[in-house]
């Protein structure tokens, strides 16, 4: 797996740098842990502080476009990042959803 950064922007509003990499491989797509571990390593990051908000490969490369979201703490990215992306990564457990059926069976009677 040969990483490759394309860019590297430091967001001070949030408080995080956004990195840009390609990555290019042999045999199957690596796992999101795997790219996630590989860029973290290449730019001097945690991976428990960062969040892989996006993978995408075109069919018949064997390249993927990442973007990672590194932060200082794990209290920062906790604080900034949606609740989709932490289940995605496992830092939290999916929330459950309302019954409604409960709710609109109170309302007819």
């Amino acid at each position: 797996m040969n990483v490759n950064i394309v860019s590297t922007v430091e967001n001070k509003l949030l408080g995080r740098k956004e990195v840009t990499a390609e990555i290019s491989f042999d045999g199957t797509t690596p796992k999101r842990a795997e790219l996630k571990s590989g860029v973290c390593t290449k730019v001097a990051g945690n991976p428990d502080n960062s969040a892989l908000r996006r993978v995408s490969s075109k069919f018949g490369k064997k390249l993927v476009s990442v973007l990672l979201h590194v932060y200082p703490t794990k209290e920062s990215m906790m604080a900034t990042e949606p609740v989709y992306v932490k289940v995605r990564e496992g830092f939290m457990a999916k929330p459950e959803k309302k019954k409604k059926k409960a709710a609109t069976a109170a309302k007819k009677k």
